[in-house]
């Protein structure tokens, strides 16, 4: 493209600027004339540029310059460089070793037009540039950048100042690209304090230069650097506060990633990090209509419930119930809510509530009445599985304490989880069958009133043998196994063995969870004290003697005492049976206990498995 520029008249304005600063005899006039083809040559670059014919070579002559006497004449031979580097095939002529020493080492000078000027050009050949990149890197790199950042910052608002910090953050933001060992020692050198300083010069009246170091930021925080602190997120919140637009997006998107850390979210706890975006989405959230604006919203609903997760910045924004935050989003619950608000009001319902004294106090406010709504005009198949799931896993924390179990089960809470049984959604199902099997414990009437319902037994019966879900397979055989153990009921347990549930349970008594081990164990014991011999086929046909040798063989390393206390008198309850009794000799099921390898069992369990050893002889 360089042919095409010739009829621009390039070359003789760059043979006259050669021959005008080799005279030295009149440095004024010289001064002059070499301002003067400077800026020509500028204008004539922008119009090749325009005309998409290229750009203009660079020549020694430019680099001489920046020796130059004249600091209006260096910061100008720099500008014709920031200028050629603005294009792609410009970068490319840009990018050698002499140019970049040469405009790095003018970093070093304390002339606002100077660093102002080579900072563009140098930013401008480090776009999307690597080996430009590297050229800085290896020319002094964030050290020079840093020192004219700092003294952009101790200029203030003097005249030029704003541009200086504006080009310089760009500089900053191209060059630090997405290189985690860069961007690493940029932490190290004390990037965060400058950006703060940055941000609370021009967060208001020069966007462009806090854009670019919000960018910086994000583009850091991304790569899963921590680098929030009170300073920082006291100057974000400021500028969400002025609410400029495209600000707003980059902060919340900053805030988002800086999430995953713990400690960032009792930071921006603190710091009014919610309280500030409550007040932007309760202004602007009727106004999010097209999909980008929904979608920002989105975010600053999810960077709430992301900082709700922390222990202590849940704990925080609580306030014992009276919290600001903890109020607003209660509020969000009503029906009529925007929709989205109403997800992340259940969603940190579901986070406030993980502590019992929150989960009793939520419940004495009437949040569980909210949530109750919300599930009953989302019950169908046609409901947001999203929300569904948000809105069960909220429920099944505040029926955890004892307590409220039966406010909440005397506000209906089973006749509204109940219809979300027929959404063929494992997630959702997952929730449905936890949430159940939480409300009944301790309470027989309500156990007994689930456990009688044949639907119900049939479904949860048919997903104890899923392999499709693990958590829903795991969260139905315990079901079976609670709704016998709380409602010691009759036909509860007639219904689990009419529905097949016997194999399950057996099977259960293998798992490698101890907890799952003892459930099976206690329903399987009940079961056999009402209806042994009803229950004597199903037994065998599970092959309950293999389940209990792989349990003594197996898990009694790791099992507390008590559990394997009631495996003995499960299988004392057994034996009562001839079947059964001839079942597990055959299985040879106490082959795997050792009783030397156990010291520690007290006398009564020792004295348990010999009267079961003398029963099966007998």
């Amino acid at each position: 493209m360089e042919e095409e520029a010739n009829k621009y008249d390039v070359d003789k304005l760059v043979e006259e600027l050669n021959r005008v600063v080799k005279l030295q005899d009149d440095k004024t006039n010289n001064e002059n004339d070499i301002i003067k083809i400077l800026e020509s040559l500028v204008e004539i670059n922008n119009k090749i540029t325009e005309d998409g014919d290229g750009n203009i070579a660079v020549d020694d002559v430019f680099l001489t310059l920046f020796t130059h006497e004249s600091n209006t004449v260096v910061a100008k031979a720099a500008k014709i460089i920031a200028e050629i580097a603005q294009t792609e095939s410009g970068r490319t002529k840009c990018t050698v070793n002499n140019v970049v020493k040469e405009l790095m080492d003018l970093l070093n000078r304390d002339d606002i037009d100077i660093l102002t000027q080579s900072s563009r050009a140098l930013g401008n050949i480090c776009y999307e540039n690597e080996l430009g990149v590297k050229l800085v890197q290896e020319n002094g790199g964030l050290k020079n950048i840093f020192k004219v950042l700092e003294i952009s910052v101790s200029f203030g608002n003097a005249e030029g100042a704003q541009f200086l910090r504006h080009v310089t953050a760009g500089f900053l933001l191209n060059f630090l690209l997405d290189d985690k060992t860069i961007q690493q020692e940029a932490l190290d050198k004390g990037l965060i304090p400058i950006a703060c300083s940055i941000l609370e010069i021009d967060a208001v009246e020069n966007v462009t230069s806090a854009m670019h170091i919000l960018l910086v930021l994000g583009g850091i925080s991304d790569n899963g650097f921590l680098i929030l602190d009170e300073r920082l997120a006291n100057v974000v919140v400021k500028i969400l506060a002025e609410n400029t637009d495209e600000e707003v997006v980059n902060c919340v998107e900053l805030l988002h990633g800086q999430a995953e850390h713990e400690s960032a979210k009792t930071i921006m706890a603190k710091s009014g990090v919610c309280e500030i975006l409550l007040k932007l989405l309760d202004t602007y959230a009727s106004d999010c209509e097209d999909e980008d604006t929904r979608s920002s919203l989105r975010m600053a609903c999810d960077l709430i419930v992301l900082i709700v997760t922390g222990d202590e910045s849940m704990n925080l924004l609580y306030a014992n119930g009276e919290g600001i935050v903890y109020r607003t989003l209660v509020e969000w619950l009503d029906v009529d809510s925007d929709e989205d608000l109403q997800v992340a009001g259940v969603l940190a319902m579901g986070n406030f509530a993980r502590t019992e004294s929150h989960c009793q106090l939520m419940v004495v406010q009437g949040v569980h009445k909210k949530l109750f709504k919300l599930l009953s005009k989302n019950d169908s198949t046609e409901g947001d599985v999203r929300f569904q799931h948000a809105l069960l896993s909220a429920v099944r924390n505040l029926v955890i304490p004892k307590s409220n179990k039966p406010i909440m089960l005397a506000h209906g809470v089973i006749d509204v989880v109940y219809p979300m049984l027929k959404i063929p959604t494992f997630h959702v199902v997952f929730k449905v069958l936890g949430t159940l099997r939480i409300v009944i414990d301790g309470q027989k009437d309500a156990a007994t009133l689930l456990g009688t319902k044949e639907d119900l037994m049939e479904k949860v019966i048919e997903w104890c043998g899923t392999e499709d879900h693990p958590g829903v397979h795991g969260e139905a055989n315990r079901l079976v196994a609670w709704l016998i153990i709380n409602s010691r009921d009759k036909n509860v347990v007639s219904l689990v063995i009419k529905q097949g549930g016997i194999k399950y349970l057996v099977k259960m008594i293998t798992s490698t969870h101890s907890l799952m081990q003892n459930e099976a164990l206690l329903s399987l014991t009940i079961m056999t004290v009402m209806y042994l011999r009803n229950s004597e086929e199903k037994l065998i046909e599970a092959d309950v003697g293999q389940a209990l040798k792989s349990f003594f063989k197996d898990s009694l390393p790791r099992i507390e005492i008590p559990i394997v206390e009631n495996a003995l008198t499960f299988a004392t309850k057994l034996v009562k049976s001839d079947k059964l009794k001839e079942h597990l000799k055959n299985s040879n099921f106490l082959e795997g206990i050792d009783k030397e390898k156990n010291p520690a069992w007290p006398n009564s369990l020792t004295e348990k498995l010999e009267s079961l050893t003398h029963l099966l002889s007998v």
